[in-house]
């Protein structure tokens, strides 16, 4: 739960989210349409080139939802996105200033959109079907965005047989690169392959707001087409305040993951006790990695050009939500394992210890270990702290203007600070303000060969406003 309200001071999830215009006229309902305007700007940051200095950015989304008929409903998704008056800096300063493109779906912040999802729904008491394109709610597909969201080609079934089980199988054959991705491969994935990008996005034959093959989307702009991703999934939730999932995710030629989660929210005077437990195993299948490619791609060949994938993680979680979510408190722990790590292309970060800019956990032999709180100050108004330690990994990674190549030299840690408003008198309207203090684990590393040294470490200030309609 507070992993949740956490994100959402990043503006990485819709304020106002329950904000709906319902399509009835003249007695006949003609669907749900839900809006929403979003924009971000970068207020202060290091002026060291590595810090996200430069960013102001809009987006617009559209959302409809047809009514049911006999169990099937249709809906479609576009957005829009683009620079605020060209305000943006996108010739930065090399050593001093850095472009967050990460705001973007296109180079130099031209506008730019997408009909991101478009597929219908069918649901019966007992079975539910998605044919088409959106997100797609899986623990290694399911990723905090915040003006475009990744979106994926895929079909799905499920059954609930009893009460409380959910079976689901899903093929995903494609995969469109929202804004983040490029910050999940690069500000964030540091160029490791790990955080949920493997490829840089906008490289030449691959690019943003496009629907690419999934062999691709991993392995490069000139690797072969594969089937796609298979997810079977078991959810249980029918033991007492406790929900159990059991994930698989099979990558044709490529990977084989396994996910197991157990939540429990225990009530306790009037509180809830939070608990948590996780597991992920990663193993290669047929050529696994092997030939990976791709711009900006030497640190990613480093760590999974040979093909091999032999990665485990386990997770802890304990804390208090506090009465009517007044305020919350969790500590978190993951510790990484193995011979390699963790080959996250398609967007997932299920891991505890997950913070706004840095997915550590997923890197090889990790020890990272978190706190986070929040606090309900009037109502509409919430404060959210969170500090994380992720010491040192054993994977390589790249700092820009620097070295394609670093190794880990330095502790990596970060402090997230953030202030979320939402109005009572203005339904549909979210302002969040964000401070995150943080440091590399490949901060102070030295380049042999130029002797430039990385100032791989940030204290940056970022505003964002959304209004839900």
């Amino acid at each position: 739960m507070l992993r949740k309200l956490f994100i959402a001071g990043v503006g990485l999830t819709a304020a106002g989210s329950a904000v709906a215009l319902d399509l009835n006229y003249a007695g006949t309902d003609y669907g749900t349409f839900i809006g929403r305007v979003r924009a971000m700007s970068i207020l202060a940051a290091e002026e060291n080139g590595w810090d996200p200095s430069s960013g102001n950015s809009y987006s617009l989304m559209g959302r409809y939802i047809s009514p049911t008929w006999n169990g099937f409903s249709f809906a479609a998704a576009a957005y829009l996105n683009g620079d605020i008056f060209g305000t943006t800096d996108f010739d930065p300063e090399v050593g001093k200033e850095r472009t967050a493109r990460g705001m973007f779906l296109a180079d130099e912040g031209e506008q730019k959109g997408q009909l991101n999802a478009v597929g219908v729904t069918y649901r019966s008491e007992n079975v539910y079907a998605f044919a088409g394109r959106d997100q797609i709610d899986t623990p290694l597909t399911k990723n905090t965005y915040n003006h475009v969201p990744n979106s994926y080609t895929a079909l799905r079934v499920g059954a609930k047989p009893i009460k409380g089980l959910d079976i689901s199988l899903s093929q995903i054959t494609q995969m469109s690169f929202g804004t983040r991705a490029m910050t999940d491969f690069g500000f964030i994935g540091e160029a490791t392959g790990t955080a949920g990008a493997a490829q840089l996005p906008s490289q030449d034959g691959l690019g943003q707001a496009e629907f690419l093959n999934l062999g691709q989307i991993a392995l490069g702009p000139n690797a072969d087409d594969i089937a796609g991703l298979t997810v079977a999934s078991v959810v249980y939730s029918g033991l007492p305040n406790t929900k159990v999932g059991l994930w698989n995710f099979y990558t044709d030629d490529i990977a084989n993951s396994v996910y197991l989660d157990i939540d429990a929210k225990i009530p306790l005077e009037g509180m809830k006790l939070d608990l948590g437990a996780q597991y992920l195993r990663q193993d290669d299948v047929g050529d696994g990695t092997r030939g990976i490619h791709g711009a900006s791609s030497t640190a990613i060949r480093a760590n999974f050009g040979d093909g091999d994938l032999d990665y485990n993680l386990i997770g802890l979680k304990a804390g208090l939500i506090g009465p009517k979510k007044k305020w919350t408190a969790h500590a978190m722990y993951n510790h990484s394992s193995g011979d390699t790590a963790f080959f996250n292309a398609f967007g997932g970060d299920p891991a505890y210890t997950g913070s706004i800019f840095s997915r550590n956990a997923y890197r090889e032999n990790v020890d990272a270990w978190g706190v986070r709180g929040s606090y309900e100050i009037i109502p509409g108004l919430r404060f959210m702290a969170a500090w994380f330690d992720y010491g040192q990994s054993e994977t390589l990674g790249a700092v820009p203007n620097v070295t394609p190549l670093a190794r880990p030299t330095s502790d990596a840690t970060e402090l997230d600070l953030v202030l979320d408003y939402k109005p009572k008198q203005i339904k549909g309207l979210g302002l969040r303000l964000f401070y995150v203090n943080r440091t590399s684990e490949y901060d102070g590393f030295v380049n042999p060969v130029s002797g430039n040294k990385a100032d791989a470490t940030m204290s940056h200030v970022r505003l964002i406003a959304t209004y839900m309609f």
